[in-house]
């Protein structure tokens, strides 16, 4: 697995919020409307990761393997970061499934000043949420659903906030807005660990 070294400046001048969270936790479909409702950008890191390389995640997986998917996922978030900085782009940055839970990824974020938010829903509702799902090479049946699950939940726990991704993405989005996890005027609160 690719370790995310740390920064040498930190870049979080610009408002970002990152959505860390297990697979079906909704980090897409809430991130999109929170960064509507803010009037930010939205940027799902998967989808710049297959745009990097030309090919869909579970081709990543098939064709490249798994350190392959993380090194492009570990370079993929410098640039997004990057590039929310450089054009001073306020963003909602969806992390993909596993990418909080790489070696030196809170650490990375944390160095960055930008605040990570948990989506987290039960596990049963994550699971009958996947089963519908396509295109997730991590999931291949409820036992090792389960195992990553646990084996993640320690990474999510390190996460600035938690919020119950379990309701409507609307409702979900309104009590991360009412929580005041992003702070008026667009700015991510100082939110207490």
């Amino acid at each position: 697995m690719a370790t995310i070294p740390p920064l040498r400046v930190p870049l979080a001048r610009v408002p970002i919020l990152c959505l860390a969270g297990f697979m079906g936790s909704g980090k897409t479909t809430v991130g999109t409307l929170l960064a509507q409702h803010l009037a930010w950008r939205f940027v799902d890191l998967d989808d710049r990761i297959e745009e990097a390389a030309g090919l869909t995640i579970p081709e990543i997986f098939e064709r490249l393997g798994e350190p392959a998917f993380r090194k492009l996922e570990a370079d993929q978030l410098r640039a997004a970061l990057g590039r929310a900085s450089e054009h001073k782009e306020s963003t909602v940055l969806a992390l993909g499934g596993g990418t909080y839970a790489q070696p030196g990824c809170p650490e990375f974020l944390r160095s960055a000043g930008v605040p990570v938010l948990w989506l987290d829903s039960p596990l049963e509702l994550l699971l009958s949420r996947c089963m519908t799902m396509t295109g997730r090479p991590l999931f291949r049946d409820e036992v090792s659903f389960r195992a990553l699950y646990a084996q993640r939940l320690p990474s999510y726990q390190l996460a600035d906030s938690r919020v119950d991704s379990s309701a409507e993405p609307t409702q979900v989005v309104a009590e991360i807005l009412r929580r005041g996890i992003v702070a008026s005027g667009g700015n991510p609160a100082s939110i207490p660990r």
